[in-house]
């Protein structure tokens, strides 16, 4: 069977629908449809070119598909993910609207392949389930969606769609679209960051919207992050102190000389290791609270040695 698979796949034309008996008979068992599927979907993912399309025809003229449909329509959680994740693989899009339907699924799985298969077929366009679906997009999943979507640009209709998803009342589709506007530098993005996201009572949203600002250096006023800094949770204040770490200025000297000489040791040191990057020369400074402040010794030590290897 493999030989006969490999010569189908190399093939210069399509694959015949004309099976042969031999095929034929093997493929009466739901045994061997299965070990055929898998090593499709390994080939399909490990080649390029023409041959993709014979794997495709090669999936359907065996009636491999079929049996995907009816995982697809199980009500066993697993073999249902199962057969979303073959239908995507395999390219299936007369199947996508049965596949959408399954990516606000309860089961965590299910929604999950479905998600990865909608933006697998579409891309950024794909990303229109974010309107609809109410569980939570995990970290784990957020990574994969990006790294689905590394080779490609925002299509309009996802940046029409965007203020509205960054709006939502699902947090994990906002840290979701906060990730996007930081990797690809959204200015259009900044509006609602600033109205909205910024002000939001999940202090997780928060704390990602503090984060996005990094790659809006030109377009970011410190005063704002620093108006925020004592209304924040503690997370939240290193992370300020980590965006000002990459876009503060001297205009920043006191705030963070400020937090230096604060009672909390972790955020002192946070703010010893921004304040030596964006002002060097304050190494003079810190060389004074040896003298002026024994307390403070430990942890400016504990900050410089930290700044040798950021």
């Amino acid at each position: 069977m493999s030989n006969w698979l490999a010569e189908q796949i190399a093939a210069t034309n399509e694959p015949s629908s004309e099976l042969p008996d031999r095929i034929k008979n093997i493929l009466k068992s739901n045994y061997a449809k299965k070990i055929i599927t898998n090593e499709l979907i390994v080939l399909k993912n490990n080649i390029q070119g023409k041959e993709v399309g014979n794997i495709i025809r090669l999936y359907e003229i065996l009636q491999l598909k079929d049996s995907s449909i009816k995982k697809l329509y199980s009500k066993k959680w697993y073999v249902k993910a199962k057969g979303i994740h073959e239908l995507y693989t395999m390219d299936q899009r007369d199947l996508l609207k049965v596949i959408y339907k399954n990516t606000n699924s309860t089961n965590e799985l299910v929604r999950t392949e479905a998600q990865t298969g909608i933006v697998n077929m579409y891309g950024f366009d794909g990303l229109r389930f974010l309107s609809v679906i109410s569980n939570p997009i995990t970290e784990w999943q957020q990574i994969k969606l990006l790294a689905q979507l590394q080779n490609q640009q925002p299509s309009n209709v996802f940046l029409k769609k965007l203020n509205e998803w960054l709006r939502s009342k699902n947090d994990t589709v906002i840290t979701f679209c906060l990730k996007i506007a930081a990797i690809y530098s959204i200015k259009e993005a900044l509006p609602i960051i600033h109205q909205t996201c910024l002000k939001h009572n999940n202090a997780f949203v928060r704390k990602t919207a503090i984060e996005t600002l990094v790659s809006f250096p030109q377009q970011t006023e410190t005063s704002a992050l620093k108006a925020l800094y004592k209304l924040e949770t503690k997370q939240n204040k290193i992370a300020i102190l980590t965006v000002l770490r990459k876009i503060g200025s001297r205009n920043d000297i006191q705030f963070l000389k400020e937090i230096v000489l604060s009672e909390d040791i972790d955020l002192a040191k946070e703010a010893m290791i921004t304040l030596l990057k964006i002002a060097p020369d304050m190494i003079t400074w810190k060389e004074q609270l040896f003298v002026q402040k024994n307390k403070v010794t430990k942890f400016t030590l504990h900050a410089l040695d930290e700044l040798a290897y950021q």
